[in-house]
């Protein structure tokens, strides 16, 4: 039996059949879920739970039938807990939720992360190469070192292919072009004029200055960030937690991913961020 979604009133258990070292400090789980849902769309998240520990949002990097991908860091008690577990050890899905990235048709796809956004952006780059007219993809990932760039071998390979165009770079200059993804991206932005998307994960930080970038551009026709990165505490909507100011918006269910007209509204973007008691403090 096929599900659009996965239940939402409590996780559904699945087994751990892959664990694998991604880059430093991170690991790549695959999670066999007992039944199969319709595809994942790129940008949307899971609520991952880790029995008798915690459940938190996690991005999803992958998903065909019931084999979902996650990448997971050592954040705290809950992902460290998720990074012990074992193959064959069962953990808890809820979702899919929020919003998605929505690409359109015939711009160069810009996509540009740091850290962890390059999960949702993996996922991304997989819906992309599925279409069937030749996608103009470039994606553009920097890390302070070699050894914490995500996915790294995966888009070296696709770019080896001549599938997509990988732009890399490191803080320290081990690998790729030493300095920022922001240095290609507006080489990129100067050189060619045909109309692009741009679409960002990572740090908020980073995501506003990329924003601040994208508006000096003309050839930028939108710009889709995801917040996933802020704090999530229920998944769906019910608690308000994840709300932005002004407009009052919830991660969760009005995003995680947002477009260039969202963005402007929201005056906390790059600024402020809330804890899990609500407080507001600097990002």
């Amino acid at each position: 039996m096929t599900k659009q979604t996965l239940p939402n009133d409590k996780p559904l258990m699945g087994k751990i059949i892959t664990k694998e070292l991604e880059c430093e400090d991170t690991y790549k789980f695959l999670i066999e879920l007992p039944i199969k849902a319709q595809r994942a769309l790129p940008g949307q998240f899971i609520m991952l739970w880790v029995p008798g520990v915690d459940e938190f949002p996690i991005g999803i990097a992958g998903f065909k039938e019931n084999i979902l991908e996650v990448g997971i860091a050592k954040m705290g008690p809950g992902t460290e807990a998720m990074i012990n577990k074992q193959i064959g050890d069962l953990v808890g899905v809820r979702g899919f939720y929020g919003k998605p990235f929505k690409p359109p048709q015939d711009v160069n796809h810009l996509l540009i992360g740091g850290g962890f956004g390059m999960t949702p952006l993996k996922l991304l780059t997989t819906t992309l190469l599925e279409k069937d007219s030749k996608q103009n993809i470039h994606v553009f990932e920097g890390a302070r070192t070699k050894d914490r760039l995500m996915y790294l071998d995966w888009f070296q390979d696709l770019h080896d292919k001549d599938l997509i165009t990988f732009h890399v770079c490191t803080d320290d200059g081990s690998y790729g072009y030493q300095g920022f993804p922001t240095v290609d991206l507006e080489n990129f932005l100067q050189e060619n004029q045909t109309p692009s998307v741009m679409y960002v994960a990572g740090p908020e930080k980073m995501m506003k200055a990329i924003f601040n970038i994208g508006k000096k551009y003309s050839n930028v026709m939108d710009m889709q960030m995801s917040l996933a990165d802020r704090y999530m505490r229920c998944g769906f909507g019910a608690c308000s937690y994840c709300a932005v100011d002004p407009t009052g918006w919830r991660i969760c269910v009005d995003g995680p991913v947002f477009n260039t007209e969202q963005l402007e509204q929201i005056s906390d973007f790059g600024l402020y961020k809330r804890l899990e008691s609500g407080e507001k403090v600097r990002i």
